[in-house]
């Protein structure tokens, strides 16, 4: 259950996405579900509501490549979807826009600081959750898929891979290569 609405969620999505330009669907997602109190089947429908509505793009460009918990993909709000954050910011209060610009910074230094690292989490037809991860590590990929019950573990085992992603990648292939 949600502890926030479509709408809300809708602004709060439309907020970040204007201040941290070029953020992945994955990435997004991690930080309101971690910060904004929203679950999975909110924010994927708020998501999709703003997409379809012409308030948000959705492109890829290699220029995001390597973001955390991410893709290629990035986000940046439509002319539309300015317009309509300008009218209705003013009716957020002001515990909510520094709680809000605090997730922002989160993700602009996310984006930043783990280039060449990537977590994403899909929903299978079966109503589990793949989660799939990459990264380089010495100039070598590597990339592992792992399917698991639930959107907390989901969550959670993207969090770690962004801060154990090199030893977990080389003890695996250490592991399997018998070296």
């Amino acid at each position: 259950m949600s502890d926030i609405s479509i709408a809300e969620s809708k602004i709060q999505i439309l907020y970040l996405v204007d201040r941290a330009p070029g953020v992945s669907y994955n990435l997004l997602m991690e930080k309101c579900m971690e910060s904004l109190y929203t679950d999975f089947f909110t924010f994927s429908r708020a998501y999709e509501e703003l997409i379809s509505g012409n308030l948000m793009d959705k492109s890829s460009s290699g220029e995001y490549t390597g973001e955390a918990v991410g893709s290629t993909e990035h986000l940046t709000l439509t002319d539309g979807g300015r317009a309509v954050l300008k009218d209705l910011i003013s009716s957020l209060n002001t515990s909510l826009l520094a709680h809000l610009d605090e997730a922002s910074a989160a993700i602009i230094k996310d984006i930043s600081k783990n280039s060449g690292i990537n977590a994403s989490i899909e929903l299978t037809d079966d109503r589990k959750f793949r989660v799939v991860l990459q990264c380089s590590v010495d100039g070598n990929p590597f990339s592992a898929t792992v399917t698991v019950d639930d959107e907390a573990t989901a969550v959670r085992i993207c969090k770690n891979w962004k801060r154990n992603s090199a030893k977990v990648s080389g003890e695996m292939i250490r592991l399997v290569s018998g070296d």
